[in-house]
């Protein structure tokens, strides 16, 4: 008798610890969290991965992943996702050096850019005005007029945070090219 009793006690126990752990939520990766206006003047947080590959923005409802192709970190190589359709959004084409530097949308729409450096800084310039500011080493906020003007702005937070910061020990990623000495 008792030991029907200690059986069912520890069957019970165990049946809400298995109940415990399939309740669980999903893991999720640790990202560095940019806090920052959209163009609406609503909230939009800027994701960055620890290890600079990509970064996730939520701004409203919509969710997007901005990110350089190959991890190449030039404007041909921009690349910008919509998370709810995985359909591509945006990509670079051009270069600053040569003057064509711009990022061209699905729906038709590009702004064209243009890098202004100076001594301790530079300014990135789209169709409306200025889109990206450093001055003094640090970024300085500019006002979006539309989407694809939020969504460049967030593309070069999150080269600048890539410029700036260096990934922790464990995340760095590393291309290991095998050389002889022949």
């Amino acid at each position: 008798m008792k030991s029907k009793t200690i059986l069912s006690t520890a069957i019970l126990l165990f049946s809400f610890y298995s109940v415990k752990a399939q309740s669980s939520s999903p893991w999720e990766i640790p990202m560095i969290e940019v806090n920052y206006q959209g163009p609406n003047g609503d909230q939009a947080i800027l994701k960055v991965d620890q290890g600079f590959r990509y970064a996730e923005l939520e701004s409203e409802e919509r969710n997007y992943r901005l990110f350089f192709h190959r991890n190449r970190p030039f404007i041909k190589d921009i690349r910008m996702v919509d998370q709810d359709s995985d359909l591509q959004i945006a990509r670079g084409r051009g270069s600053f050096f040569f003057g064509n530097a711009r990022i061209e949308f699905v729906d038709g729409s590009e702004i064209r850019l243009k890098r202004t450096k100076s001594a301790n800084g530079y300014e990135i310039t789209g169709t409306y005005g200025p889109v990206f500011l450093v001055k003094n080493h640090a970024f300085t906020p500019t006002k979006t007029y539309e989407e694809s003007d939020f969504l460049a702005q967030a593309m070069f937070l999150f080269r600048r945070i890539q410029e700036t910061q260096k990934p922790p020990t464990e995340i760095i990623y590393q291309n290991n090219a095998i050389t002889s000495n022949r």
